[in-house]
This record gives structure tokens, C-alpha cells and sequence, in this order.
């Protein structure tokens, strides 16, 4: 893949298609926007506490002190469609890849005139909903409680004409060690997953890359900061806290409802 070639290539220039350019581009000025929370730089830290494969563990300081030297946003140069790094930087852009698939699927539906209105699940932690229903109403999508998985949801976010819904969690994959839990969102500041005291964050906006990429950046920042990195992508944010409190953005509450009752809404 043309990622692939600007790892294989760091130290040197790589030249990429326009879509990849766009993607790239787009996803560096929300890194920016939102201080790093969201650092598509982070891949070999991923990869080192390997959280969803065979051997989930907590890396040494000094295993992780080596890759952090090679994370930054700020080290990816764009130039139009070139792309130039250091020597040790790896792109990874999973935080933004389900996003981006959502784009993707939108453009073909633009392009066929014969869908007039569907619903597209990308591994329930990205939704996009197109156009409308046969009968004119609103799309439902369900989020998931982050402490009660298997049972029950926590509400539910009405969806309207065509938009995109993203949601990061601690409960998505995780391991328990002396009863802490290590979760797959880490923090590009400590390279440890991120203590913003938040469980679960849903975004919904306009843009299937900037919801997921958003998704992440608010988890890592927390409520308060993310509260206004949202402002500026116009953006509708749902936030569960660790004190099982649920909290929203202006926009949120005139399209979340609540289903479980062990959970309050912050004011």
C-alpha cells in the first residue's frame, strides 16, 4: 500500500495519489487541532503493547522511551502529494481507517442514484446512515454501554439524512492486570493508555474520518478540552465518565435518549 511505501521510504521523499494526499492531510490538521491527542505516529506503540493479539503486556519504560522518541505528528512533512519523514517515524493510520472507509462508501452512493437511503455498520464502532428511510424517519443507532457489553445499551442517537457516528471505548479491547485496566486507546504524551476519567466517547458530524479520528482525540483529551476541539469541527459529542455520569454537547441532547437507568445525566 501506498502507507507501506512512505514507511518502507522514511528518511526520504514519497510521492502519493491525490486520495491518499487528501486522507493524509486531513488527518495531520486534526492532530494538530487537537494537540496530538490523535497521532498517526503511534503504530509502533500499538503494536508493542499488542492489546488485541497474542501477548497483551505492559512494555518496559525503556521499550517504550525509544519508540516515543519517533512519535510526533509534526515530524510528517506534506508538500501536495509528497510526504516526507524521518528515519524511525512509521504512519498508521487506524485510528481514522474505519472513517475513511466510510467516505469511501459514501462517494459510491453518491455516484449510484439507485440507493436512495441505507445504513452502513462498519464494526459498530463506526456508523454512517445516507440519505432517508422509505418512510421519511430518522435513523436509530444504539450505543453500547461500556461496562454492561452483553446486555443492555445505554441509548440511543437519532441520525439524520446522511451523517456519521463514531465511538471510542475503553471496553472495546483491553486487558486486566493487578486490577488495572489497560485499554487500546493510548495517550501519544505518555504512550500508556489514556486516564482522562472518560469510559466512552460517541461522535457524530458530517465527515466519516473526522468522526473517528475525532472519536479518539476526545477520549484522550477528556471532557472539558474535547468539548472544544468539537466547537471547531462542528461536531456533536456524547461523553460516559468512570463516575457513570453521561454528558453532552448542546447538539447531542436533541438527539440522545437515555435507556439505562444506573447511569445519570451530568448537567
Amino acid at each position: 500500500s501506498q502507507i507501506y511505501q512512505i514507511n518502507q521510504n522514511a528518511g526520504n521523499t514519497t510521492t502519493v495519489s491525490d486520495e491518499t494526499a487528501t486522507c493524509l492531510k486531513q488527518i495531520l490538521d486534526l492532530s494538530k487541532a487537537s494537540d496530538g491527542a490523535m497521532d498517526p505516529t503511534m503504530g509502533r506503540v500499538i503494536r508493542l503493547w499488542d492489546i488485541d493479539g497474542e501477548n497483551p503486556h505492559i512494555p518496559s519504560d525503556d521499550e517504550l522511551n525509544s519508540l516515543l522518541e519517533n512519535v510526533g505528528y509534526d515530524k510528517v512533512t506534506l508538500d501536495g502529494n509528497k510526504v516526507t519523514m524521518p528515519k524511525g517515524v512509521t504512519l498508521d493510520l487506524g485510528a481514522a481507517g474505519k472513517g475513511i472507509g466510510c467516505d469511501a462508501a459514501k462517494k459510491i452512493l453518491d455516484a449510484d442514484k439507485n440507493v436512495s437511503g441505507m445504513i452502513l455498520n462498519l464494526g459498530g464502532s463506526s456508523v454512517m446512515s445516507y440519505g432517508s428511510k422509505p418512510d421519511g424517519s430518522a435513523w436509530q443507532v444504539a450505543v453500547t454501554d461500556p461496562r454492561d457489553t452483553e446486555g443492555d445499551y445505554l441509548g440511543v442517537v437519532t441520525l439524520n439524512g446522511t451523517e456519521f457516528l463514531s465511538t471510542s471505548g475503553d471496553y472495546e479491547k483491553y486487558f486486566i492486570e493487578d486490577g488495572v485496566r489497560y485499554h487500546h486507546i493510548l495517550d501519544p504524551a505518555t504512550g500508556y493508555p489514556a486516564r482522562s476519567g472518560l469510559t466512552s466517547v460517541t461522535v457524530v458530524c458530517d465527515d466519516g474520518l473526522n468522526a473517528d479520528g475525532l472519536s479518539t482525540a476526545c477520549f484522550v483529551l477528556g471532557k472539558e478540552k474535547a468539548e472544544e476541539l468539537l466547537k471547531k469541527y462542528n461536531a456533536d459529542g456524547l461523553f460516559v465518565d468512570d463516575s457513570d455520569h453521561v454528558w453532552m454537547t448542546e447538539g447531542m441532547k436533541e438527539r440522545f435518549q437515555l435507556l439505562k437507568d444506573t447511569y445519570s445525566i451530568g448537567e
